[in-house]
């Protein structure tokens, strides 16, 4: 076990590795906007139109699914983060339920869920198109 930690450590980083930390420190920032947008007592929308909150609700969950599967090398792991987003979102509404000025909204969580699942399949896609491989 110390010897492979020893290797990581000695290794020197290739493009790849660097690109993929970047997406996940990339992946790892949105998720912390999402949440902290998620629980603000306000939110106030760039454009504004009726359900302007579900279009973007569904384009968040798109991009925090979409992500995993271009910074993770492994695909079992990009799977794993990208349907954890699905019970986030399911959490953070529920969340809003104590918030003021905020509404617990199920179409919130159809948005949520349905970006998450169309994020994945646009991740596997782009994957697949790059042939990005597996590397321990």
């Amino acid at each position: 076990m110390s010897a492979m930690l020893n290797e990581m450590y000695t290794r020197k980083p290739s493009n790849t590795h660097l690109f993929s930390l970047i997406i996940l420190l990339l992946w790892g920032v949105s998720i912390g906007i999402v949440c902290y947008l998620s629980v603000a007592p306000r939110v106030e929308f760039p454009i504004d139109f009726r359900r302007a909150d579900v279009v973007y609700h569904f384009c968040a969950y798109l991009w925090l699914s979409f992500l995993p599967f271009i910074g993770f090398r492994v695909v079992q792991g990009a799977w794993i983060s990208a349907l954890l987003m699905i019970p986030l979102g399911l959490g953070l509404e529920f969340g809003q339920y104590f918030v003021p000025a905020r509404v617990f909204s199920i179409l919130d969580m159809a948005a949520n869920s349905c970006g998450a699942m169309v994020g994945i399949l646009c991740g596997l896609y782009l994957r697949s198109i790059f042939s990005i491989k597996e590397s321990d």
